[in-house]
C-alpha cells in the first residue's frame, strides 16, 4: 500500500511541475519561478522509484536508479536558498532590493552546494584522494524497498540488515527550509500572504518530527515535500510580474 502512496507522490509532483511551467510564461517568465522548478525537476522521480523498488527488488538496477535521485537532491537542494532571496525580491520586501542581500543568499546556496559536493563525488566515482566514497544501501518501510544512505533498525529488510549511515548530514535542507520559512513569515507579516510560510512550515513539521512518525518519517516528509513545493510556486505566481500586468489590463 506505501507503495502505491509514493507512486502517488510522484503524480502530485509531476502535476505541480506542469502547473508551474504551464504558468511560467502568463506569469512573466520571473526567474524565481525558473530556478524554483528546474530545483524541483526529479522530486517526482525520486518519489517515483521508491514506489517501484518492490517491484524492481534488491541489485544493480535499483541500486543504478537511486543515484540520480541524490545526486539531483545534493546538488539542486541550495538553489532554493536563492528561490528565497528571489521571491522577497518579487514581493517587493525593501530589505531584499539590494545587491548585497541578494549577493548573501547566493554565497549561503554556494556555500551549501560546497559542503555537500565531495559526497556527490564520491556517490559518483568512489573514493577519491580525501573524498569518500559515499555507498547506498538498501532500506525498507512497509512493503517499499529503496537503496538510501541511512538505514535505522525500523527499516531492517531481512535478518541480514545492520543499522547504516552514509553521506551528508541534512544541514543544507535544514539551512534552506528556515531560510524560506522566514521570507514566508516576513511575507505574511508585511504583504498579508501566508503560504509561504504555512507551505515550508508544515515541511520543516514534517521532517523535523522525524522521531515522532517512528518507521513512516519519509513518506511523512515526503508529503512535507507536496507542501513545500505548492507553497513555493503559489507564492511566485502571486507576486509575479505577469499578474501585476493581468490586473492593470482588467481595470483598463
Amino acid at each position: 500500500m506505501l507503495s502505491f502512496i509514493f507512486l502517488l507522490y510522484a503524480v502530485v509532483h509531476l502535476g505541480l511541475l506542469a502547473w508551474g511551467w504551464q504558468r511560467w510564461t502568463p506569469a512573466g517568465r520571473p526567474v524565481a519561478l525558473t530556478i524554483a522548478l528546474f530545483a524541483n525537476t526529479l522530486l517526482w522521480y525520486d518519489n517515483f522509484r521508491i514506489g517501484i523498488g518492490r517491484f524492481i527488488g534488491e541489485g544493480d538496477l535499483l541500486y543504478s536508479l537511486s543515484i540520480p535521485a541524490f545526486f539531483w537532491h545534493w546538488t539542486m537542494l541550495p538553489l532554493l536558498v536563492i528561490v528565497a532571496g528571489s521571491i522577497a525580491r518579487l514581493a517587493g520586501l525593501a530589505w531584499a532590493q539590494g545587491r548585497v542581500v541578494m549577493g548573501l543568499f547566493c554565497l549561503v546556496a554556494v556555500g551549501l552546494f560546497a559542503k555537500d559536493l565531495p559526497y556527490t563525488i564520491g556517490l559518483l566515482f568512489g573514493e577519491i584522494g580525501p573524498v569518500p566514497a559515499v555507498e547506498l544501501r538498501p532500506g525498507c518501510i512497509a512493503d517499499t524497498l529503496r537503496y538510501t544512505t541511512r538505514v535505522s533498525a525500523s527499516q531492517f529488510c531481512g535478518p541480514e540488515s545492520g543499522v547504516f549511515r552514509n553521506g551528508p548530514s541534512p544541514l543544507p535542507a535544514i539551512l534552506m527550509n528556515i531560510i524560506m520559512v522566514a521570507v514566508g513569515i516576513a511575507l505574511w507579516v508585511r504583504r498579508g500572504w501566508k503560504w509561504l510560510a504555512v507551505g515550508p512550515g508544515l515541511m520543516f513539521v514534517a521532517a523535523g518530527g522525524a522521531p515522532l512518525w517512528g518507521a513512516y518519517a519519509l513518506p511523512v516528509a515526503n508529503f512535507g515535500e507536496i507542501l513545500f513545493t505548492a507553497g513555493v510556486l503559489a507564492t511566485i505566481l502571486h507576486f509575479s510580474p505577469g499578474r501585476a500586468l493581468s490586473r492593470e489590463g482588467a481595470y483598463a
